[in-house]
């Protein structure tokens, strides 16, 4: 029997890090630093961008939060939820947000890839936030990586923060760990959205100081894992991805919440080279008809785990404004 089988999932990567860790030293051994710089072009914000990547509704909850206080002190205020093929033209913005779930302890690669297609966006100010599940692991790098990304393109960065929620990663309770993510089974609540609030307020006030802020890395253990590596080391644990012709119902859902365009609907395909294990598909589709399987094991969707445990996910409150 494969050792996966005896770990969890944070068990499992530690190992493997581990073993890894010399070759990989390297990659985490220092932290980069975002210091506080001015030049924003204009002496107040006129325009802002809210742009999110979302699989299961909790990114675009916060950012929608963040759209309507933004609107709500006066901003005219665009959102812009990142699908597959989309442009990347995010130009005539004086303030852009970017928020996305922590997928593999980073930026999910779809979003990273756009974002390094973006334009200038000097004189711009910008920030960002992400979502994460349960206690979380590298959601402060992300959202640094986020930031970081757009500094890089010139923009002035005003602030970053995390948001914490139930888990939305299937293996883990399909695997008889459901424990672990019904601990969070309250988030997001009031507190969470308390702070998405301030968060938003924040990067309105620092705008208005004319300055960025110092922003750095956090360098650690769990960043030998981020990205492709965390997803090589979960590849080797799938099993079978396929379409049961029978329960779909070919609304298209999977096709178009898919970020890399891995499923080919007609043919009842699923492009296994293309796939980014986001679970996206999973997770959306309305009759279960992905099954999937992790160490021999079936897994099933977000939305059927929470009927299954009587969840209703709070909404942001609209005295939020």
């Amino acid at each position: 029997m494969p050792l996966s089988t005896y770990l969890n999932r944070r068990g499992f990567l530690c190992y493997s890090g581990t073993v890894a860790g010399s070759l990989l030293m390297p990659q985490y051994a220092y932290a980069r630093v975002i210091l506080p710089c001015g030049g924003l072009r204009l002496a107040k914000p006129r325009q802002a961008l809210v742009v999110y990547y979302s699989q299961t509704g909790h990114t675009e909850r916060y950012a929608r939060l963040i759209a309507r206080i933004w609107a709500h002190q006066g901003l005219r205020v665009d959102t812009y939820r990142l699908r597959l093929g989309d442009e990347a033209d995010i130009s005539g913005y004086d303030l852009i947000v970017i928020g996305t779930p922590v997928q593999y302890l980073d930026v999910p690669k779809n979003v990273g890839d756009w974002l390094s297609k973006i334009g200038s966006l000097q004189g711009v100010g910008v920030s960002s936030f992400v979502s994460y599940g349960g206690q979380g692991d590298g959601q402060h790098n992300t959202a640094f990586s986020l930031l970081a990304g757009m500094v890089d393109k010139g923009g002035v960065a005003l602030g970053m923060d995390a948001f914490g929620n139930m888990s939305t990663y299937p293996p883990t309770w399909s695997m008889g760990n459901a424990a672990r993510i019904l601990k969070y089974r309250h988030k997001p609540d009031k507190a969470t959205y308390v702070q998405v609030r301030t968060f938003a307020t924040s990067v309105l006030d620092q705008y208005e100081r004319g300055s960025g802020i110092e922003a750095r890395s956090h360098p650690g253990f769990m960043g030998l894992f981020k990205g492709d590596i965390s997803r090589t080391l979960s590849r080797t644990t799938l099993g079978r991805h396929t379409i049961d012709t029978h329960r779909c119902i070919r609304c298209g859902t999977c096709v178009n919440t898919c970020p890399v365009g891995a499923i080919d609907l007609a043919a009842a395909r699923i492009d296994a080279a293309r796939c980014i294990l986001c679970f996206g598909c999973v997770n959306n589709c309305p009759t279960g008809a992905h099954a999937m399987t992790v160490l021999g094991k079936p897994i099933y969707g977000f939305p059927e785990f929470l009927k299954r445990n009587g969840i209703k996910i709070l909404e942001p409150p609209l005295d939020q404004d």
